[in-house]
């Protein structure tokens, strides 16, 4: 992964619509969906979680998710790396290479 830090820009939330996760942007009258994420599962709720906790690092980030599903890294930085490329596609977050 060719990334150094990830950013979370401030004005989104997660929040449950219609039983499932949703980032969604504050104060939409709405309350959809950012576009390109219509919902987001238990890992992609825990790294958010992490993010807006600041943890920046695509490394920390890939540990933790190997660590809390039992899995090897490769297989958490194919999870870490799915979800980071649906924030920076959702603009939800500014990256640093």
């Amino acid at each position: 992964m060719n990334i150094k830090s990830i950013t979370m820009k401030h004005g989104f939330s997660v929040k449950e619509l219609g039983g499932e996760f949703c980032i969604i942007q504050d104060g939409d009258a709405n309350n959809g969906a950012v576009n390109g994420l219509p919902s987001i599962n238990e890992t992609g709720i825990f790294l958010w979680d992490r993010l807006s906790k600041g943890i920046s690092s695509p490394k920390a980030l890939i540990e933790a998710v190997a660590e809390k599903n039992n899995v090897d890294y490769e297989d958490a930085e194919a999870d870490v790396g799915e979800f980071l490329a649906k924030l920076i596609n959702g603009n939800i977050v500014i990256i640093e290479k």
